[in-house]
């Protein structure tokens, strides 16, 4: 079985693929090369991620997925309609597939793991260290948030 998780965001959107060992089998990010805010190159950039993940799901038989709940902000909010579009394309593309979706916001999963949902992403990197036995830290905040989601669901 495989655990999917997605940062779902228009110009760079972040996966991880982890088995059901809690091994990573696969990580990403599809950038884009939007140059204008058009938004026909936006809808397009739609069909690719779709595209994307309806292959890399038929390839893995995911059963499981994760898409971060989002929030904005004042600096944040002109992404904030392509971004849900992103996510209701994913979600309506992972039901059609029979895959389990979970959603938890970053507070939610930082609660989860750390036991403070207020965690700064240090504290969330080095819990995710001890969880998996990693030599270091991971690189990436993000891969801190993917390993945690697996270890959560893992749970279940």
């Amino acid at each position: 079985m495989y655990f999917l998780w997605i940062d779902p965001w228009i110009r760079k959107l972040w996966y991880w693929l982890i088995d059901d060992s809690l091994n990573i089998v696969d990580w990403w990010i599809l950038l884009s090369e939007l140059k204008k805010n058009e938004r026909i190159e936006s809808f397009e950039r739609i069909k690719q991620i779709y595209d994307f993940f309806d292959e890399l799901t038929d390839k893995y038989q995911i059963k499981n997925v994760w898409i971060e709940k989002l929030f904005f902000t004042e600096y944040n909010q002109a992404n904030a309609e392509f971004v849900y579009w992103v996510r209701g394309v994913l979600i309506m593309l992972f039901l059609s597939k029979w895959v389990k979706i979970f959603e938890y916001t970053p507070i939610e999963l930082k609660k989860n793991i750390t036991w403070n949902g207020k965690a700064e992403k240090i504290l969330v990197q080095q819990f995710i260290k001890r969880i998996f036995w990693l030599k270091d830290l991971p690189e990436f905040n993000d891969t801190a948030d993917a390993l945690g989601f697996a270890y959560l669901v893992s749970k279940k």
